[in-house]
């Protein structure tokens, strides 16, 4: 127990493979009913501090360690005292606990990696040494990598893709991780571990969405139009399921964080289209749609819309009234 490491921080938006690093640890605490009598999970956004500290204070019952799980740990550190508070006590963490931090975005963004600036929180889990356990699951940022993303997570599945069904799921599909997770599992069943996917099997089940479409919705909702965004959101629904589109207008925003932190660094969109692999049509319109938002509301808004998608896989609420809810919000709010 002394050798493994206390402090776990996973960060990006690769939500599948953060989850898959959560169920190998809750695993190591044992089976399902050990693991409940030795597992917290907490949430930064509505955190009393209290929580976190005799979560991790307890000693575990029938087993070697327990398993705390803080989401969203920036949520309670957004001052410099709660800050400090937290970076104390995350030294302090005993070794019979893991205490496992998660982040839905990268740390640190692409732009300040760049610049040579490194987020406050990755920058400890560095220093920290092996306490820490510090890894970034991200998605491909362009379209080029996501066919090898698209077949190592095929691999993990115990299955596989040819090379060009790769590319062509990555040319159809949202550069959404649990979208296109969803696909990887359905072309694997379909296909039954006999042979590798294939081309014909992708152009056979995956359904595109029209790109023209969401980026009518999202220029919508850039010009603080929510009729229009919900009568486009509607129209959409009409031919295909929310399960769908969702993840299309994810991909979007986080197309647009992306491109907005391009061009706060100065980009124009011909390094859009060269930095994402976007086709330099797709590239001048998200280019176009980042210059209606802010950095802040970017963030706020994929923050929100990982909430929206939780909600919907945990049945808080379906996920059609939600998404009509945070466009009313959104467009309400102001840009």
């Amino acid at each position: 127990m002394a050798d493994r490491p206390v402090i776990y921080l996973f960060h990006g938006d690769d939500e599948p493979a953060i989850h898959g690093e959560i169920e190998k640890l809750k695993a190591r605490v044992g089976g399902p009913g050990t693991l409940e009598m030795n597992f917290t999970r907490l949430d930064g956004r509505v955190l009393a501090f209290d929580q976190l500290v005799t979560a991790c204070a307890t000693m575990p019952f029938l087993a070697e360690r327990r398993l705390v799980l803080l989401d969203h740990p920036l949520a309670y550190a957004k001052d410099e005292a709660n800050r400090e508070k937290l970076l104390d006590f995350l030294d302090r963490v005993p070794a019979s606990t893991a205490l496992v931090l998660i982040e839905h975005l990268p740390l640190t963004s692409p732009r300040d990696r760049k610049a040579g600036k490194i987020h406050w929180l990755e920058l400890w889990a560095k220093g920290a040494g092996e306490r820490v356990y510090l890894r970034e699951k991200g998605m491909p940022t362009g379209q080029n990598e996501l066919p090898a993303w698209i077949q190592k997570r095929a691999r993990e599945y115990e299955g596989e893709f040819t090379g060009s069904a790769a590319k062509r799921l990555a040319e159809l599909s949202a550069s959404d991780a649990a979208a296109l997770d969803q696909e990887i599992m359905k072309l694997l069943t379909y296909v039954g571990g006999q042979r590798p996917v294939d081309v014909p099997d992708v152009d056979r089940l995956v359904v595109v969405i029209p790109e023209t479409d969401i980026f009518t919705l999202v220029d919508a909702l850039g010009n603080r139009d929510g009729q229009a965004a919900v009568t486009m959101f509607h129209r959409l629904l009409d031919e295909q399921d929310v399960q769908s589109i969702f993840p299309m207008i994810v991909r979007q925003f986080r197309l647009l964080l992306l491109t907005r932190e391009l061009l706060e660094a100065g980009a124009i969109d011909t390094d859009v289209a060269k930095t994402l692999g976007l086709h330099p049509y797709v590239a001048r319109k998200v280019f176009a749609q980042a210059r209606q938002f802010n950095l802040p509301v970017l963030e706020a808004v994929y923050h929100r819309l990982l909430e929206i998608d939780v909600a919907g896989k945990t049945g808080v609420m379906e996920p059609g009234l939600n998404l009509d809810g945070w466009m009313a919000e959104l467009t309400a709010e102001g840009i």
